[in-house]
């Protein structure tokens, strides 16, 4: 990392509580990889990214390099999620909308259903 990149210890942090541990924004549960991957795989402009979510490019800039430095963790990400939609292929009845979840969370919806 050069001295003009920021500091990724300045703007990402992990909590076992927050996004099941994954990298994240500080003071958001906005996610590195959820960024980074906008940046590197959809060539979406890191300046149009950080203003859609409403945090400063130094900090979708961290987040990219981020993902560039841990290669493993993102990896790892990337094998669970390719497993979470596996399972949602195999088994139609596991909510994945937010709105399926939510329902469920409320109760609004049996895991009968």
């Amino acid at each position: 990392m050069t001295a003009a990149q920021p500091s990724t210890k300045e703007w990402i942090t992990t909590s076992p509580t927050v996004l099941d541990g994954k990298p994240r924004v500080k003071n958001t549960r906005i996610g590195v990889h959820f960024l980074a991957t906008q940046i590197v795989e959809d060539e979406s402009d890191p300046d149009t990214v950080a203003s859609q979510y409403g945090i400063p490019s130094e900090a979708v800039q961290a987040a990219v390099d981020y993902y560039y430095n841990h290669p493993e963790k993102m990896a790892a990400i990337d094998r669970r999620r390719a497993a979470l939609f596996e399972d949602a292929e195999q088994h139609p009845t596991i909510p994945t909308t937010p709105e399926e979840l939510a329902d469920l969370a409320s109760g609004a919806r049996s895991t009968s259903d």
